[in-house]
């Protein structure tokens, strides 16, 4: 995948309102993480709280205020629809499960899109204050380190999965493949802290049915950088110009054969 204009630093800008964002969000997750946090349920059963709404809206204000141009498509909140041109991606709080139940695997992500293809990627843990960052072309970091992913295998090392047993039990029927094969399963929640994670090298890869654009936009950015891989559920290059479900991400060493698995229990 070719990125155009990129390492003349004209995304500079970007990357520095994206971290500053990061920085802002994890101020106000850290404030509600053990406080009140207004928690009510959205009509997909998933939580939503105050720190969400804060964060959302401060993405919008601070990024029409800094590009006005720009759309901004948020899990919350959103400015425009899908489409082409330069779209901010934003998920104020992945894993809100986990962030009302004090878990703290739950972080902000932000992702820069031009065109369908993610540029720019911002992501922070707050309860950790990890920053990982990365511009497409440039290397992906987390507080000045760069990241590598590692290079195991699928039955040497750790895959990330949903940690919805419901959805485990039910709608995932590739997990009784992997059992069978005695991969490592982390069914941890927060797809961006198992994203990150894979750009570290502490997992090989990640898979789920069920996440959306503004879920690994930045993430994509971060992984690919990092040295692995981001793809659909079939293996294709993720197309963000419209909404989609569904992402395998990987080491790049594990990727094809979870494309194969996923998709032979997926047709059955």
């Amino acid at each position: 995948m070719e990125y155009l204009g990129i390492l003349d630093g004209m995304y500079t800008n970007e990357l520095e309102q994206a971290k500053s964002l990061a920085r802002e969000a994890g101020e106000i997750m850290r404030q509600y993480f053990d406080g009140n946090q207004e928690m009510t349920i959205k009509e997909d059963h998933s939580p939503l709280t105050i720190a969400d709404t804060k964060i959302n809206r401060l993405v919008i204000e601070r990024l029409e205020a800094v590009f006005p141009d720009d759309g901004v498509i948020g899990e919350e909140e959103s400015t425009v629809e899908f489409g082409m041109g330069r779209i901010w991606f934003c998920d104020p709080i992945d894993g809100t499960s986990a962030f009302t139940w004090g878990v703290p695997t739950a972080m902000f992500s932000l992702a820069l899109v031009i065109d369908g293809r993610p540029v720019v990627g911002v992501c922070y843990e707050p309860m950790l204050d990890k920053l990982y960052w990365a511009v497409a072309g440039e290397g992906a970091y987390c507080n000045g380190r760069r990241l590598s992913v590692n290079t195991q295998t699928l039955e040497m090392g750790l895959l990330g999965i949903i940690s919805d047993a419901y959805r485990l039990r039910h709608e995932a029927p590739y997990i009784d493949t992997l059992i069978d094969r005695h991969v490592n399963l982390a069914p941890f929640y927060g797809a961006v802290a198992k994203c990150v994670r894979i750009a570290e090298g502490r997992l090989a890869g990640y898979l789920e049915e069920y996440v959306s654009a503004h879920d690994v936009a930045a993430s994509q950015v971060i992984v690919t950088e990092a040295g692995g891989r981001m793809t659909g559920l079939d293996g294709n290059e993720i197309d963000y110009s419209r909404p989609f479900k569904g992402a395998i991400v990987s080491n790049g060493i594990v990727h094809d054969e979870l494309v194969r698995i996923v998709g032979e229990t997926l047709r059955k």
